[in-house]
This record gives C-alpha cells, sequence and structure tokens, in this order.
C-alpha cells in the first residue's frame, strides 16, 4: 500500500495521507497518458504536454494524482523534473494532500472560486499566467519549470 489513498468526501473526492509524510518526502509517482489538450483533471507537466490518469477510478492508486485538490496554503508540490509529489511540510496520517494547482498550470481549462479559507488565498483560481510577480516570487520553489520557460518566451 502507498502513502495516500482516495475516499469520497461529502460530494467530492479527496486524497490523504495513510501515515505519517516527512517534509521533502516523495508521495507519489506522476504516472499516466499524455496529451497536448488539458482538461479539468490534467496536470500540466510541460509547455504543450498535460498528464492524464490511466483511470478514473479512485481505487486506482496509480491515478491518485487525478483527485488532489488545491489549496493555496498546500502542503505539497509537484516536483516535475522528478516527476514525483512531493511533501512540502509533514503531512499527518488522515491528512489531506493538497498542492496549488498555479504551480502546474499555465492557464487553467476550469477556472474556480478558491474556497481553501487559508490567509493567503487567491480567491479566485487562474493559472500561473495570471499571477502576480509577487505570488509567482512567493511559489518560484513550487512552480514547474515549464511555467517559468513559457512566462520568459512572452516576455
Amino acid at each position: 500500500m502507498g502513502l495516500v489513498k482516495v475516499f469520497k468526501k461529502n460530494n467530492y473526492f479527496t486524497v490523504v495521507a495513510t501515515k505519517n509524510i516527512s517534509k521533502g518526502e516523495s508521495i507519489l509517482k506522476l504516472r499516466g497518458a499524455f496529451s497536448s489538450i488539458p482538461d479539468k483533471y490534467s496536470v500540466q507537466i510541460g509547455e504543450k504536454k498535460h498528464l492524464f490518469a490511466f483511470s478514473e477510478k479512485p481505487e486506482d492508486e496509480s491515478s491518485s494524482f487525478r483527485f488532489l485538490n488545491h489549496s493555496c496554503s498546500p502542503n505539497s508540490f509537484f516536483d516535475m523534473p522528478k516527476g514525483t509529489l512531493v511533501a512540502l511540510k509533514d503531512i499527518m496520517e488522515n491528512e489531506e494532500i493538497v498542492f496549488h494547482y498555479c504551480t502546474t498550470e499555465y492557464e487553467m481549462t476550469s477556472p474556480f472560486m478558491c474556497l481553501c479559507g487559508s490567509l493567503n488565498c487567491l480567491n479566485e483560481i487562474k493559472g500561473y499566467k495570471y499571477l502576480s510577480e509577487k505570488n509567482k516570487t512567493e511559489l518560484l520553489f513550487q512552480s514547474s519549470p515549464h511555467l517559468k520557460i513559457l512566462e520568459t518566451e512572452i516576455f
């Protein structure tokens, strides 16, 4: 059994830790099918490269990343060069694992109003492209390399 499990909470799925996870520890490996066309459930892994889960079934451990939710104060991030989700801080057993969607998505296919409730909540999540320079700097460590490349190509 891996470090995470997916379960239904109220009307949505969530990913939680099955045991304590230490800061810096790899949580899960990104595996899936590639496409140049994103959707609400894909993760952008390159300029025009998006990863889709092999399965839409919550019990399929290799597809857990599909059910990760957003937070403006995340406890994990994707290390794209290694293709893994990594703990930003210690995560306790049964704690929800969340990441900041703007650290992988240049422009969201389905922007939304954030309800994470954190003190630094951005309210509207549209993608890295729409972040202020201050927010980009704050998220620099967590942000995928392709976002930084896309940003420099535009200017």
